[in-house]
């Protein structure tokens, strides 16, 4: 390092001046400190420490029992590995299997309605062909019935009630005559039982007249009712030719939506009652164990990516940063290992500031292009940027 090697020479220099003094006391060399510049050709020396290039500390997003943690600490991970699950995963993979058996059969059902559709559509013609025969012969039977003859006979059938009403009003004039006259008197009894034989005689063409027109009126209901038979055959045979009977059909559509829409929140459920890796990595701690409650949102581990390490220096103020760029060359020295020298490469500038000591700082990270062993996570470092 050229800085390293200005301030030995320095160093030197001093001491040579000073050997012709003997009286003299030596004056120490002075080490610039983090955040500023060397005096030369050295960059911007600052501290900063060892990060992984990912980590999380992972939580169920449900609470529940810990039925069995899968992991251990040091493990290597692949991403989506298992690490934990909780003791409701059997209730919830049940709800999950209802879940999808009400799918299988809300499809089964749409299909059969698919699949009849034809078959639908043959009997709807069938009914329509049967009910357009029945109408025919009502039509039939109520023409025979509804002759000039018949409406003759009707209408004699009106006359005669209007006839036999009037001569019982007749009679019941009559009968006024007498009625004050004694119960036994001939005459009166003779008034009295004419005007019973003219309610009888009126009685009796009533039910003629009556049964006639109900002979008639139920041809003709046979026929509006055969008429109806045939129009809503025809309906179900419009609607069939089109497929399904589209009520039917957007009901089973609802229904396999509606269990469509069960299975993901079963199966969402499911899959937060196990904890997966969500990157490879290492896990850096176990925070609960097997038989533990643990609440959502609780750290259960800390995942880590250690294969590519990586600084993260704060200590580099507004002055400083500005001549830091992304791709610029460092070399590393960890202060527990001061005869290591690693080279790493800036791979981020963050762009907001923060505060340090009432200095404005900013976080600068850069990848260690070689690695050692020994480093560890946090610990400290010097950077001396070229």
């Amino acid at each position: 390092m050229k800085g390293k090697k200005i301030v030995i020479s320095l160093v030197l220099l001093a001491l040579a001046a000073t050997a012709c003094q003997p009286a003299a006391k030596p004056v120490p060399t002075a080490v610039p400190p983090s955040g500023e510049r060397i005096d030369g050709s050295a960059g911007t020396v600052a501290e900063g420490n060892i990060v992984p290039r990912d980590y999380t500390r992972l939580f169920f997003r449900a609470s529940g029992t810990l039925s069995e943690v899968l992991v251990a600490e040091g493990d290597h991970l692949a991403a989506g590995d298992a690490i934990a699950r909780l003791s409701e995963k059997n209730q919830a993979g049940a709800a999950l299997a209802a879940a999808e058996l009400e799918v299988e059969q809300a499809q089964q059902a749409l299909d059969d309605l698919e699949r009849t559709a034809g078959v639908q559509l043959a009997d709807a013609k069938q009914v329509l062909v049967n009910s357009e025969l029945a109408l025919i012969d009502a039509q039939e039977a109520l023409d025979d019935l509804d002759t000039d003859t018949f409406q003759d006979q009707l209408d004699d059938d009106h006359q005669a009630v209007i006839d036999a009403q009037d001569d019982l009003d007749q009679k019941q004039e009559d009968f006024e005559q007498y009625k004050d006259l004694d119960e036994d008197n001939q005459t009166r009894k003779d008034a009295e039982q004419a005007v019973e034989d003219a309610q009888d005689a009126l009685d009796e063409a009533t039910r003629k007249r009556d049964r006639k027109q109900n002979e008639l009126d139920a041809a003709q209901a046979l026929v509006a009712q055969a008429q109806a038979a045939v129009d809503e055959a025809r309906y179900q045979v419009q609607q069939w030719s089109d497929g399904p009977d589209p009520r039917e059909r957007a009901l089973a559509e609802a229904r396999l939506a509606s269990a469509n829409a069960q299975i993901a929140s079963a199966q969402e459920l499911l899959d937060d009652l196990t904890l997966l890796a969500p990157f490879a990595g290492t896990v850096v701690e176990v925070m609960a164990a097997a038989g533990e409650p643990v609440m959502s949102n609780q750290a259960v581990a800390l995942l880590a990516d250690l294969d590519t390490l990586y600084v993260e220096t704060t200590d580099l103020s507004e002055l400083d940063v500005v001549d830091i760029s992304q791709g610029q060359k460092a070399t590393i020295s960890p202060d527990a290992l001061p005869e290591l020298e690693l080279p790493a490469t800036v791979t981020l500038i963050q762009q907001q500031s923060g505060t340090k000591g009432g200095d404005v700082v900013y976080t600068v990270r850069l990848q260690l292009d070689k690695t050692d062993p020994r480093l560890r996570w946090g610990m400290t470092v010097q950077v001396a940027f070229e």
